[in-house]
């Protein structure tokens, strides 16, 4: 086959090649989903001690509520960009091809002569091909965003969350009771 952007066919052939390769981008995109969950995961191990900790203590501990509101304002920035990302966006498909050896082509064939009809044809097909590229090219992009800004806003949240969580493990370290060993025997 000709390469020649006057070639309809090769136009075709490549807009249908980049379709696909949007679709299988676009999916892999929403795998990469379960990075975030498993970041999130580990994260909610001891955010409930560290909330109790925080809100519930007598004593103000600068360190540990300024990283904490820090945290706070990452996380859900976080869990913002997930739900954007999880939310379901319309991906555009190519309609049936009865369209245009059907209806266009009838359509086409009252109004010009046979000779131009599979030329209307072709680019009544890479129209809806590039409108369907478009889209689909916008949904990628807008999803790869919203996973990328979901992926850095939670893993930087886990650096003031691990301050917490060092301050939190250092407090409890202080109020561990011993334990004695008593022999029984008499």
């Amino acid at each position: 086959m000709e390469k020649s952007f006057y070639n309809l066919d090769y136009i075709i052939k490549i807009n249908e090649k980049r379709i696909d390769q949007y679709y299988s981008a676009y999916q892999k995109v929403l795998e990469r989903f379960t990075n975030i969950i498993l970041i999130y995961s580990a994260i909610t191990i001891f955010l409930i001690p560290l909330i109790q900790e925080i809100f519930m203590e007598k004593i103000f501990n600068f360190i540990e509520c300024g990283s904490f509101l820090i945290f706070g304002i990452l996380f859900i920035t976080s869990i913002i960009f997930t739900i954007r990302l999880i939310i379901p966006i319309e991906v555009f498909y190519l309609k049936s091809p009865n369209k245009y050896y059907g209806e266009l082509r009838l359509e086409y064939e009252k109004e010009y002569e046979k000779d131009h009809v599979d030329t209307l044809l072709n680019a009544s097909y890479i129209n809806e091909l590039e409108k369907v590229l478009d889209n689909n090219q916008t949904v990628f992009i807008k999803k790869s965003s919203f996973y990328y800004s979901a992926l850095m806003f939670a893993l930087l949240s886990s650096i003031p969350y691990l301050l917490c969580l060092g301050v939190h493990i250092s407090k409890n370290s202080e109020n561990i009771q011993k334990i004695e060993i008593v022999n029984n025997k008499k």
